[in-house]
């Protein structure tokens, strides 16, 4: 990047230099007192908790206060020079604006310059600035409540463990140092009851605000799990639901509505003890009842002897629209098609009349991000407004966890996308979609996002029958974990509320161990009297997959593949590539071929088995002028490692059928690359033990291959993967990139009983007449 002519010396040495939290001193901005190696920064009107990037920022801009610095300056400094998008910076500076604003109003600012850059401007004095600031106010009063808990014991014991290991370094990261920490307490909320008359949409979503509120006010882990709703339905009480879910406390409430006063009755209750340690009643005017959530998260943070987190109080909005803001929350709660919908809609109209109700805008994002789009330019289009309104809820209140989630899962920029789910789950502990949604983007971002099986097992120990964990098994065997997968799969056969739940346990734990025919007989049997959401996370993608690999038509109901030519997909997944003439119909050849990774990846391998090598070259040269080009393309889908060990294998292979061997080479190296930096990781999984598979196979290096192929059963394959992209299996089938490696007989070795047994268990499901 060049530098900007007339700078001296100094100043681009300053520029240069490199910001260190952990090494660097406090210091006070007018009344702010800020600490980098804590990442807090403290004023007048409370406290908050900075994003590393955000810090430095920060630092960057008070070095000296006043200094103007453009956009190229933070990047050198905050950013190590990397190339950055706009967007980036502005979330920061945003975030930064926010937090300022949450401690000292507009006493310290952050000043856009037009065309130029950023500056700080503090506008109290400096005196009042190096005032002492009371070290250590979120430590716990002695001999609360709180203090004397430690116990933590989930629903899995031996889950338990794991958890407790794996997330260990997660939280030496996430939890500042310094101040003695919080003693950590979990609550397990019971379903909010309600009386006769309640809007029951109302209620879902008062009881998502209540625990969320809880959360935040209180700083501990409150969960309002699936689990809970159905353990209270098999008639267990309270007691036993929170040692089955390894709560140390249980939160039971009940709402009602009169003419004269809305009214919330709730009780506290010691799991070790069975003692109630709260019993309160609030109420307020029904025009009032917006306050409920934060008033009663203050009175159990109180009877925790929590310090109450005022920051949190609820923002300005009317009575009316609050109760249509959690029932738009609550119609989002149920998934279904209409209701979100519904949902967006409602949220329009209540942040239209309130601009300044960051939790409003919060939903309205998570509303535009779950709307049920259709195609890929809507579901591109609905997830652009779902970012920019999640943006606009941070520049209110840089702690709206749902603006938080939303900018998280919907980010193609690994950096952005785990800081700010990560950020979410330190705020609320107990939410597990957010746990879901780091752990999505830990495995999309694998190479960045650090181990997605603790975040993925924390999930589990917060709502262990909640659907959507389910296939958390999955992801151990494909870390190379089959024990524990299997653990997980017995577990919650164990602990199921209904037969349905048990059946589809028993049949993944079928898959895990190979017996196909006996899934599949499970899955059928099991999704007459399942949930949607219990067959969408429990079976939809593995019985899919289980499908293709055995070569069956798929069940009844099964959705297509989203993409550009989703019936298009669902033909490459049975190997059948369309003639070139279908292709150009579907806008899948020439540039546009590479629009959608998903088709290449599928795609590749068949052009070459059917000697189609060359129109897959015509495509590359019509959209790539080099390797180069390729690679940046790469960088550009959000996901380069997908798409380079995706496809690449196959580039070099037709490349070097076509003589182009220095272009053959490049791609080659790019896919080393990539295993470097999969293994630099620390973790071991299933994906790059195929890329190494790839490469032996383009180098000749047959004893490689063999090694690699005799450790794929212990990573779960083939039975275990569970991919939207078939060609995980492509050993198996007549991918010509294995050719001779499949004629080896230690592969040989290891794929024949294999074979054999797909063979056997197809004849098997056919004989069951499904």
């Amino acid at each position: 990047m060049n530098e900007q002519p007339g700078r001296s010396e100094e100043a681009l040495a300053q520029r240069a230099r490199r910001i260190d939290l952990a090494h660097h001193s406090d210091f006070a901005l007018g009344p702010v007192r800020v600490r980098p190696s804590l990442r807090r920064i403290v004023g007048p009107d409370g406290e908050a908790m900075l994003e590393p990037k955000v810090m430095q920022v920060l630092i960057a801009l008070s070095d000296p206060i006043g200094a103007l610095l453009s956009r190229d300056d933070l990047i050198d400094r905050c950013w190590d020079g990397r190339v950055i998008g706009d967007t980036s910076i502005n979330r920061v500076i945003s975030l930064l604006r926010g937090a300022l604003r949450d401690v000292a109003g507009e006493a310290v600012v952050v000043e856009n310059v037009p065309k130029v850059g950023y500056r700080l401007v503090v506008r109290e004095s400096e005196a009042e600035g190096e005032a002492d600031i009371a070290e250590g106010d979120d430590a716990d009063a002695p001999g609360s409540p709180a203090a004397a808990k430690s116990r933590r014991g989930p629903f899995f014991a031996g889950i338990a463990v794991l958890v407790a290991v794996a997330l260990a370094a997660v939280f030496a990261l996430l939890r500042p140092t310094g101040d003695e920490p919080l003693p950590d307490i979990s609550v397990a909320m019971l379903p909010l009851g309600v009386a006769e008359g309640v809007d029951p949409l109302y209620a879902a979503g008062l009881e998502s605000e209540l625990r969320a509120q809880f959360a935040q006010v209180g700083a501990m882990e409150v969960t309002a799990s699936e689990s809970a709703r159905m353990l209270l339905e098999e008639g267990l009480s309270p007691t036993e639901i929170g040692k089955r879910l390894g709560a140390h406390y249980v939160w039971a409430g009940d709402f009602a509505v009169e003419a004269e006063r809305a009214a919330l009755d709730l009780r506290l209750i010691d799991v070790d003890t069975g003692e109630e340690v709260l019993v309160d009643r609030l109420s307020s005017a029904p025009d009032a009842a917006q306050h409920l959530p934060f008033r009663t998260a203050r009175s159990v943070s109180l009877a925790l002897g929590r310090p109450v987190r005022e920051s949190t109080l609820p923002e300005a909005v009317s009575a009316s629209d609050f109760k249509l803001y959690l029932v738009a929350n609550g119609l989002m709660r149920t998934r279904g098609m209409d209701q979100r919908r519904a949902a967006l809609e409602i949220l329009g109209e209540v942040t239209a009349r309130n601009p300044r109700f960051a939790a409003g805008w919060g939903a309205l994002a998570k509303a535009h991000f779950l709307y049920p789009a259709q195609g890929v330019e809507e579901t591109a289009r609905y997830r652009g407004m779902a970012r920019a309104f999640a943006e606009r809820a941070l520049e209110m209140r840089a702690d709206t966890v749902e603006a938080l989630k939303v900018i998280g899962i919907a980010s193609e920029e690994p950096e952005v996308a785990l800081a700010n789910l990560e950020r979410a789950v330190e705020l609320d502990p107990g939410d597990s979609e957010a746990w879901f949604w780091l752990s999505i983007q830990q495995q999309r971002f694998l190479l960045e996002g650090g181990d997605p099986m603790a975040s993925a097992l924390r999930m589990v120990a917060i709502d262990p029958l909640w659907p959507a964990v389910w296939n958390v098994s999955t992801l151990a065997a494909e870390f190379g974990r089959g024990d524990l997968a299997r653990k997980m799969e017995r577990d919650i056969a164990a602990a199921s509320a209904t037969p349905a739940q048990e059946m589809f346990a028993e049949a993944r734990l079928a898959r895990l161990e190979g017996d196909l025919s006996r899934f599949v007989e499970l899955t059928t049997r099991a999704s007459r009297t399942a949930t949607d959401g219990e067959r969408l996370y429990s079976i939809y993608i593995p019985d899919r997959m289980i499908r293709l690999l055995l070569d069956l038509p798929l069940a009844d109901g099964q959705r297509v593949r989203r993409g550009s030519a989703p019936g298009m997909l669902e033909r490459l997944d049975r190997g059948d590539l369309p003639a070139r003439a279908e292709l150009e119909r579907a806008g899948l050849a020439g540039k546009r071929a590479w629009d959608d990774p998903r088709f290449m990846e599928v795609a590749a391998p068949l052009f070459l088995e059917t000697g189609r090598e060359r129109e897959m070259l015509e495509d590359y040269d019509a959209r790539f002028a080099s390797p180069a080009a390729f690679a940046a393309h790469a960088e550009q889908t959000g996901q380069p490692y997908a798409v380079i060990t995706g496809v690449s294998p196959y580039l070099v292979l037709a490349l070097r059928r076509a003589g182009r061997d220095n272009e053959a080479a490049a791609h080659l190296a790019a896919m080393k690359k990539a295993l470097s930096e999969a293994r630099a990781t620390g973790l071991e999984w299933l994906d790059p033990l195929l890329l190494e598979l790839d490469i032996a196979a383009l180098e000749g290096d047959a004893g490689r291959a063999a090694e690699v192929v005799a450790r794929l059963p212990d990573f779960g394959w083939p039975f275990a993967p569970a991919r939207v992209d078939p060609s995980v299996h492509n050993l198996l089938r007549s991918d010509p990139l294995y050719g001779e490696i499949r004629q080896l007989p230690e592969v040989d070795a290891v794929l024949d009983p294999i074979r054999r047994r797909l063979s056997r268990e197809r004849a098997e499901v056919l004989s069951l007449g499904l």
